[in-house]
C-alpha cells in the first residue's frame, strides 16, 4: 500500500519532467534533425536516470522515537511467552533455526520482504514476489518442523518497512533477520540490520549471529 502510494506521488513530478522534455525535443526540431536527435537522447538518458534513482532508491521509513516502537505497535505481555518478529530475507531450515529459538514457549512472525534488484524493482518483475512467497513457506515449514507456533506473510520490499508493519501485527519482543550474502545484496551492503538494532527498543538478531 505504501509503495504504490509513493508511486503515484512520483508519477507527478515525472511526468512534469516528461512533457519538458517533450517540448525541448519539439523545440529542438526547428534547429535540425541532428539538435533534434541529440537532445532527444538526452532527455531519454536524464528521464531514465531520475527514475532509477527517486524510484529504485530503498525508501526508509522514519525511525520511531528513541527508545520506543514504531506508532501502532504494541510491546508484548509478560506472559512467559518468546515472541520473535523474524525477517525472512531468504528461506531458513530448521537446523538454522533450532539454535536461535531453543528455549521454553515461543511465537514467531514471519514476514517475508520482497527483495530484489532495482532493475527489477523498476520492471515490477513478479519474480520478486514468488521468491518472497517461497522464502514464507519454507521458512514456514521449518518452524512447523521445531514444533513452533508460527504465521506470516509477504511484506514490503524495504526488510526495515517490513519490520516496521510486522511490529504493528505482532507484539515481538525481539527481531531475528535472515540473510544470505549470495544474489542481490543491496539490503545487506546498506547494512539494515545494523540500522535495525539502533533503531528498535528490542533485540536485534541474524540468523547465526548469536548478537543482540
Amino acid at each position: 500500500m505504501r509503495e504504490n502510494s509513493r508511486l503515484e506521488f512520483l508519477a507527478i513530478p515525472m511526468t512534469i519532467v516528461g512533457i519538458g522534455i517533450l517540448a525541448l525535443i519539439v523545440w529542438a526540431g526547428h534547429l535540425g534533425p541532428v539538435a533534434w536527435i541529440l537532445l532527444g537522447i538526452v532527455g531519454l538518458i536524464v528521464l531514465i536516470a531520475v527514475t532509477w534513482i527517486v524510484v529504485a532508491k530503498p525508501h526508509r521509513p522514519p525511525p520511531p522515537a528513541p527508545g520506543m516502537l514504531p506508532e501502532g505497535a504494541v510491546a508484548p505481555p509478560d506472559d512467559g511467552v518468546r515472541r520473535v518478529l523474524l525477517i525472512a530475507g531468504d528461506a531458513a531450515t530448521s537446523a538454522e533455526l533450532a539454535p536461535a529459538l531453543a528455549g521454553g514457549s515461543t511465537s514467531v512472525f514471519v514476514v517475508a520482504p520482497v527483495l530484489g534488484s532495482r532493475t527489477s524493482q523498476l520492471t515490477g518483475d513478479e519474480g520478486d514476489y514468488t521468491a518472497a512467497a517461497d522464502h514464507l513457506e519454507t521458512t514456514l515449514a521449518a518452524l512447523k518442523e521445531l514444533n513452533v507456533q508460527a504465521s506470516g506473510r509477504v511484506g514490503a520490499r524495504d526488510p526495515l518497512q517490513a519490520a516496521d508493519d510486522g511490529l504493528r501485527e505482532f507484539s515481538a519482543g525481539e527481531i531475528l533477520f535472515v540473510v544470505r550474502a549470495a544474489g542481490d545484496t543491496t539490503w545487506l551492503e546498506d547494512g539494515v540490520v545494523e540500522q535495525a538494532r539502533s533503531r528498535y527498543p528490542i533485540p536485534v538478531k541474524e540468523l547465526g549471529s548469536g548478537t543482540t
